[in-house]
């Protein structure tokens, strides 16, 4: 119970701990329950003897608490706390400071595992991130393979993903200003992003090469594409982008965030493919 106690006081700047739960809360309502509930008698008995017997009362009382904070053979117990929501990887922090102050508390007396829903989403919202880094990298590579071989130019084809990765950097940019939990529903807005993005890139580019390769100039091609595919664009990324708003109105918290962070990213996707891509297509291609 010293360890419980010194836990719920662990609190730091960014993360602390709530109220605790174990065997020897349950313990002491028994206690207290034997001597007609006064409160001076809410605490475990200094007779060890007893506490056996009083398990015993409790268990033939009919009462089914006890099976939350131990198991069948009273081998092992459970210590619950309560925990505020903050970002996966600060819940690794504090779990580590958790077992070191319970090893240090039990020592070799008890073998302590962190356990529970949150353990659990620490360790998957991590598994996820990292394999987020991991996909966009691979994304980015084989998209890039993709636009160099269908604009059949190596140095067009890396300048047309740097309209891609700019909704991405701004949406992250964002989150970190205004302080926004990254979550599995925040992790799919890179995907879906630059899928969309990718689309109208390809559109863009595609278009502008074929004019440009027919022999109109530069400006030329990028105002025919501007005609053409640019009016396409706008129509859909206004009514994609309008359609992921409405998420805005959700009562969940994380939903709110998914629909500001993927509507506003294919607005900022669609600006990138019709100002800095025309721009860059400008400064890079010579005039035949």
């Amino acid at each position: 119970m010293i360890a419980v106690h010194e836990l719920e006081k662990f609190k730091t700047d960014t993360h602390f701990v709530g109220k605790g739960w174990s065997v020897g809360d349950v313990l002491k309502e028994i206690h207290r329950a034997l001597h007609e509930n006064k409160p001076e008698y809410y605490r475990i008995t200094d007779n060890d003897s007893l506490i056996p017997q009083e398990f015993l009362l409790f268990e033939n009382s009919g009462s089914d608490d006890l099976e939350d904070f131990v198991d069948a053979s009273m081998s092992k117990a459970r210590v619950t706390f309560k925990l505020p929501w903050m970002e996966a990887s600060e819940y690794t922090a504090i779990s580590d400071e958790l077992q070191k102050i319970l090893h240090e508390k039990l020592g070799n007396h008890a073998e302590v595992t962190i356990t529970g829903m949150v353990p659990l989403f620490q360790r998957t919202l991590v598994a996820a991130m990292d394999s987020m880094a991991t996909s966009y990298l691979m994304a980015f590579v084989l998209i890039a393979i993709m636009m160099v071989i269908l604009l059949g130019s190596f140095k067009i084809g890396l300048i047309s993903m740097l309209p891609n990765l700019l909704p991405i950097i701004i949406a992250l940019g964002f989150m970190a200003l205004v302080d926004m939990p990254l979550d599995l529903f925040t992790m799919l807005v890179g995907a879906i992003v630059i899928g969309l993005s990718v689309d109208d890139t390809v559109h863009f580019f595609h278009n502008f090469a074929k004019y440009h390769h027919q022999g109109y100039s530069t400006q030329e091609a990028v105002e025919m594409t501007m005609v053409g595919t640019g009016r396409a664009l706008v129509a859909t990324s206004v009514v994609l982008s309008l359609g992921f708003f409405v998420y805005m109105f959700a009562s969940l918290s994380n939903l709110v965030n998914f629909g500001i962070l993927a509507g506003g990213a294919i607005l900022i996707a669609l600006l990138a493919n019709i100002i800095l891509g025309p721009a860059l297509l400008t400064l890079i291609t010579k005039d035949k």
